[in-house]
């Protein structure tokens, strides 16, 4: 049974978790760059084992990261925004191995 077998919005969910998870870790004094990174990470691995649209989520999380970073200032915005080019290079790189490769034009032997 998958998210949307029970009606649930994961891009929402995505976008909602990030953001707390960044306000959270402001609120404690927690490094909000590394908590931003690890959740997004969850939320693409996450979404990759429910079979959702990896690129939509990571993107809709990725934004909600950086939402809640602005909250907190401009150091926190571009902490968080370096970190998590990692974590797009990691998505275009799941997105690639994931789709099908063109065939090959080279003849056969």
């Amino acid at each position: 049974m998958g998210v949307s077998d029970v009606g649930g919005d994961v891009t929402l969910a995505a976008s909602v978790t990030t953001r707390n998870a960044v306000n959270e870790a402001a609120r404690v004094g927690a490094d909000v760059a590394i908590v931003a990174r690890r959740t997004v990470d969850g939320v693409i691995e996450a979404t990759r084992e429910i079979g959702g649209n990896i690129d939509e989520t990571a993107r809709v999380a990725i934004g909600g990261a950086i939402e809640a970073a602005h909250s907190i200032g401009n150091t926190a915005v571009k902490s968080v925004r370096d970190i998590l080019v990692g974590a797009v290079e990691a998505v275009k790189d799941v997105a690639s191995a994931a789709l099908p490769k063109p065939p090959s034009n080279s003849p056969s032997a």
